[in-house]
């Protein structure tokens, strides 16, 4: 059971139980599940869908929002370009890593042992790829997600986080392989009797046989075969979509609960250099963000009050003839004191608070197609 202030801010662990409790914060949270899988029925434009819903509540995560996936009003059309930003990283991504792969496979004597080093370094760059698709997904460009520097600065950082989300990923595919498994051998199976009898009528009377009916009976293995497995066939397609999209939401909800370390509201332009790393609030050493404060002024910056006005004196001295005649006498008369003038607002006060600026060129999660909570959406 994951408590409300767990799923605040960043932490280090648990990213699976905090991507579940984010995945089912809303009642009904099955539906857009099962939207985005009749969506993958639909060849590659549907994929791409599906691709960039789960990469826009990822970015909303990363942000700092504890949000459920958006139900109702979510915009296609913007989906699928953060799908096609995300296919297009991945892509370019994919197509280095086997030139690279091919180029270490072909070095002489040691190709072999070069290429399966890769082969183990690819589980970490693959890893690298989903840390790149989502920040190009954040900045909303494409390019954002190919600076290597930047990505390997974020993958090495914290590199068992990391390990910790490819643990989820690995339990999970092994299930969806062992469901897929079992589903596709129960069908097989049931089918595999009538495959061998038709196969072996051929073979048998293959000497009385024309090619053209071997050609049509062969045809006809191929279609009763189909016809037999495949709306098996359709209903394990739909059973993987559903558990495989389950287990990308998850995935990248976890990259984006691991992506708080690098303090998302901090960042400004794509090029620029990552703010400092936000620590898990349960270390003491560990550093975080301040939140603006209102400043207040310094007594040094204070502009020194008037001085109340000087007395002047007014001395009247009369002509003495002799020495016998009093003494001058001196009549003080002060003066009326000038009012004093309004002290004027110092620089300290109208100084804005200082903060984390963010700039324009990082969109603000309430940018993109699926920011939001639904009003209607109640809370298990």
């Amino acid at each position: 059971m994951i408590e409300e202030s767990e799923l605040e801010g960043f932490r280090r662990d648990r990213y699976f139980a905090r991507s579940w409790a984010l995945l089912t914060r809303d009642r009904g949270w099955i539906k857009p599940v099962l939207v985005m899988t009749a969506a993958a029925l639909v060849p590659f434009v549907g994929w791409l869908g599906v691709i960039g819903y789960v990469q826009e509540w990822a970015r909303l995560t990363a942000w700092g929002v504890n949000a459920a996936p958006k139900q109702k009003g979510v915009r296609v059309g913007e989906c699928i370009k953060s799908g096609w930003r995300a296919f297009v990283v991945i892509l370019v991504w994919s197509l280095v890593n086997a030139v690279v792969a091919a180029v270490l496979s072909a070095v002489p004597l040691f190709g072999g042992l070069l290429g399966f080093a890769w082969t183990i370094f690819g589980i970490f760059v693959n890893l690298m790829v989903m840390v790149a698709v989502l920040r190009a997904t954040i900045y909303q460009k494409i390019k954002a997600g190919l600076r290597v520097k930047t990505v390997w600065e974020m993958a090495s950082h914290d590199v068992g986080g990391l390990a910790r989300v490819l643990g989820i990923l690995a339990v999970g595919g092994a299930i969806l392989a062992v469901i897929t498994f079992v589903v596709l051998f129960s069908v097989l199976f049931s089918a595999i009797p009538q495959l061998i009898y038709m196969v072996d009528y051929v073979t048998r009377y293959e000497a009385i046989l024309s090619s053209g009916m071997q050609a049509a009976f062969a045809l006809n293995i191929i279609f009763s075969f189909l016809s037999a497995i495949g709306p098996a066939l359709v209903v394990l397609y739909l059973i993987s979509c559903f558990f495989g999209i389950v287990l990308s939401m998850l995935g990248f909800t976890a990259i984006g609960l691991w992506m708080r370390q690098f303090d998302v509201n901090a960042w400004g332009r794509e090029e620029d250099p990552l703010p400092p790393f936000v620590g898990d609030p349960r270390d003491a050493s560990s550093w975080q963000p301040e939140r603006p404060a209102a400043t207040a002024p310094s007594p040094a910056a204070e502009p020194a009050p008037e001085t109340q006005a000087e007395v002047v004196e007014v001395v009247t001295v009369a002509a003495a003839p002799d020495a016998a005649r009093p003494a001058p006498e001196v009549e003080v008369t002060p003066s009326e004191p000038e009012p004093a003038p309004a002290p004027e607002p110092t620089a300290v006060e109208d100084a804005e608070p200082e903060g984390p600026v963010v700039s324009h060129d990082v969109p603000e999660p309430d940018e993109g197609p699926i920011s939001g909570h639904d009003d209607e959406g109640e809370k298990n």
